[in-house]
């Protein structure tokens, strides 16, 4: 053998020699394989990393022994597809342990072919990248989180600005349900407002699946109520269930309704199936913790946009008001008239209006002066609120003129009506400073829609007219048929 000979065959060996040392010694895994997936032979870092032996592996198809339940079944098919081509190829996959742990690899699988060509093994390399795939599962994790949290933050900002457009306490309401249902889509949940004796809270209004919640509630039901702030069954070592919730082991929340300093109801949220046999207890502890600081939240914004519609209405209520009787005004009266007579047209109802004046109402005033004026004008006012209801509704138009809006009040009603308030009135005793004032007196004049009209000018116009007749003919008295409308009236 010459001197190049030998020179080539120390090299070769050489090779080999630090070939074999890189394999036994390097902490990836290598599985050497004939073309039929076999193992030829694994490296140690193959059974540092698997679990498995050599002579465990040795004539058996490795990847068979790796996979598991969550390997990825297209992967598998990428992997198998590029060795039926003969082609290099490189991917990560989940791979499972001796002992079935789950571990994730790069895995890289190489076809080897001898001088002629011929397929004659497959090496497979695997390094281990848990640790990485772990990180970025985390990182996944967290890049979601804050994606939930900025559409959170988004439809917390959404809902804010529906709640503080809402223009009255019933588009309220609506959108508290619809916002409610959408932020906390796996609660139940109901909105409970104290009447006007704030002897106990009524429903208002209610979302979700559950069937029904309690109409009523009193407040020392509510364990919220009752401590003066928010309060969550579910998540405390100590906690006691509230007189008004049937299911005891049911995670809820009550939190208070607050509006300028003043408790005004209660907003329930029920977590139906988060019992304890229910959802994983650290899911459903997350779950319930961000929901519960959404809650607190939407309580708040709920608080404010209940105030600010409160504050709206007395407002527009002011505006609608008449001040010294308490009476609708002219206003709301022209308004809500207009509206009636056109639903009353389409519908085929009745309608009618009631012109009311008092009579000599100038020589209370003249002889009395204005204080006695105004206390005549406010009796008569009480009057016709005591006659109130959703279908006749008083009001003040000017002076002592008033008129009642009878909504479904055909003549034989609206007459009715008027007599039971001149009767009414003519029982009213009065002083000032000591001196009776003399009886107080009304005249009335009835128009109804359809007879004598079908707006409300000409309405109004056969009002005024019965009413000048019934003040021509003498006073106290109503008159249900205006006269001609070229009749002279009376002052």
């Amino acid at each position: 053998m010459c001197a190049k000979d030998l020179k080539d065959s120390a090299a070769e060996s050489a090779e080999r020699f630090y070939s074999e040392l890189v394999l036994r010694h390097s902490s990836d895994a290598v599985i050497i394989s004939d073309p039929a997936h076999m193992a030829l032979w694994v490296n140690p870092g193959f059974t540092a990393q698997s679990g498995y032996s050599e002579t465990e592996l040795i004539g058996q198809n490795a990847g068979l022994a790796l996979r598991g339940p969550e390997t990825d079944p297209d992967t598998l098919r990428q992997i198998s597809l590029a060795c039926q081509q003969r082609r290099e190829i490189r991917c990560d996959i989940r791979l499972y342990t001796k002992s079935g742990a789950p571990y994730w690899v790069d895995q890289k699988v190489t076809p080897v072919h001898d001088a002629t060509g011929r397929h004659t093994h497959f090496i497979s390399t695997m390094r281990d990248i848990t640790e990485r795939k772990l990180l970025e599962e985390q990182n996944e994790e967290m890049r979601h989180a804050e994606a939930l949290r900025q559409s959170e933050r988004q439809l917390l900002a959404l809902t804010s600005e529906w709640l503080y457009s809402a223009k009255s306490f019933e588009e309220l309401l609506m959108v508290i349900q619809r916002a409610m249902h959408t932020l906390i889509p796996e609660a139940d949940g109901a909105l409970y407002v104290y009447n006007d004796s704030r002897t106990m809270l009524d429903l208002a209004t209610s979302w979700g699946s559950q069937p029904e919640f309690p109409r009523h509630i009193l407040p020392d039901d509510c364990w919220a109520l009752r401590r003066g702030r928010a309060y969550a069954y579910g998540q405390k070592p100590i906690q006691f269930v509230c007189d008004h919730v049937a299911r005891s082991g049911t995670p809820y929340f009550c939190l208070p309704i607050i509006a300028h300093g003043e408790t005004i109801g209660l907003m329930h949220i029920v977590f139906d199936g988060f019992e304890d046999t229910g959802v994983m207890r650290h899911m459903r502890d997350q779950v319930l913790g961000n929901r519960w600081e959404i809650s607190l939240i939407c309580g708040e914004q709920i608080s404010l946009a209940v105030a600010n519609v409160r504050l709206r209405q007395e407002l527009h209520e002011k505006s609608l008001r008449d001040p010294l009787t308490g009476l609708w005004n002219r206003r709301w009266f022209m308004e809500q008239a207009q509206r009636e007579i056109t639903f009353a047209l389409r519908d085929g109802r009745a309608l009618s209006l009631i012109a009311v004046d008092v009579d000599h109402f100038k020589a209370f005033n003249d002889r009395f002066g204005h204080d006695a004026g105004d206390l005549v004008l406010g009796e008569v006012g009480r009057a016709m609120a005591r006659l109130a209801s959703e279908s006749l509704h008083p009001c003040r138009i000017g002076g002592e003129e008033f008129i009642l809006l009878g909504v479904d009040h055909d003549m034989s009603q609206a007459l009715a009506k008027a007599e039971e308030l001149r009767a009414a009135i003519g029982k009213v005793e009065l002083a000032v400073l000591g001196q009776t004032l003399p009886p107080i007196a009304i005249s009335a004049g009835l128009a109804v829609l359809g007879r004598d009209g079908n707006d409300l000018q000409q309405l109004m116009h056969a009002a005024d007219r019965a009413l000048y007749h019934a003040k021509a003919t003498g006073r106290n008295r109503v008159v249900s048929h205006p006269p001609p409308a070229s009749a002279p009236g009376a002052g």
